[in-house]
């Protein structure tokens, strides 16, 4: 006669080499993997801003997401027309940048401030073309120089104006070589060499953010013999490019 319990263990064990592998619980098993946040793009950040929420909100959700936005000149100009707020744009240039992640190795000297700059083509008339050569040279050297910005590129370099980069711009609108013998016949000043640049800072959005016209003039005079002697003016430009650092200076000092 067979065992009750020999009898219940062999239909336990049937029943289990009856149910399928799927069925069967995992001894290994743990909780489920979170499913990997998308990736933030242009579309969600339109999305967020058409339900209303405020900019810190949606820079907060750029700055702990995962990004890959479109922040080509076109793409920001989309944005805005979108309207879309000028912080939300900047997080998302930042980002495009890496400026919102990790922290890259700090470089010797270097202030990290998430921003670069590319320099347009000065415009001037004619005849400041050989003066203007010079202001330019000297103000991309000068902000290269400088801890304004993270990097400086002209037109020289990148023939376009690279996404997410600031930009200046400038004008001549006043210059005058000087005149040595209008200096002897007229007086003191007369004739006096001088130039003024109309300069344009933009952010990453295209925006104007500051602007301001700086004029410079020798900062001394060499006399070639007495009084009404020929007076040696020098370049219109001297000190041009650091009236231009201190203007800027200014500005990003205040925001």
């Amino acid at each position: 006669m067979t065992h009750p319990r020999r009898v219940l263990a062999t239909i336990l064990l049937a029943a289990a080499a009856l149910t399928p592998a799927y069925a069967r619980p995992s001894q290994n098993s743990g909780p489920a993997a979170p499913a990997p946040a998308a990736t933030m793009t242009n579309k969600d950040v339109l999305d967020l801003v058409k339900a209303q929420l405020s900019p810190d909100i949606i820079v907060a959700k750029i700055q702990a997401s995962s990004c890959s936005f479109d922040t080509s000149p076109s793409a920001l100009k989309g944005l805005k027309s979108a309207g879309v707020p000028d912080a939300v744009i900047l997080a998302m240039v930042k980002s495009s940048t890496g400026a919102t992640g990790a922290p890259s190795k700090p470089v010797a000297g270097l202030v990290a401030h998430g921003r670069t700059l590319w320099i347009a083509k000065f415009t001037c008339p004619d005849e400041a073309a050989s003066a203007t050569a010079i202001v330019q040279t000297d103000d991309l050297t000068a902000l290269k120089q400088s801890t304004l910005f993270d990097g400086v590129s002209s037109f020289s370099t990148d023939s376009e104006q690279p996404a997410g980069t600031w930009s200046l711009s400038a004008k001549v609108t006043s210059y005058a070589k000087g005149s040595a013998s209008e200096r002897v016949l007229l007086g003191l000043g007369t004739g006096r060499a001088h130039i003024v640049v109309a300069y344009e800072l933009h952010d990453p959005t295209g925006a104007v953010v500051w602007s301001d016209s700086i004029k410079t003039e020798p900062s001394f005079w060499a006399s070639g013999g007495g009084v009404g002697g020929i007076q040696d003016q020098h370049a219109a430009t001297n000190e041009q490019s650091q009236k231009l650092l201190d203007a800027l200076s200014k500005y990003f000092a205040k925001h």
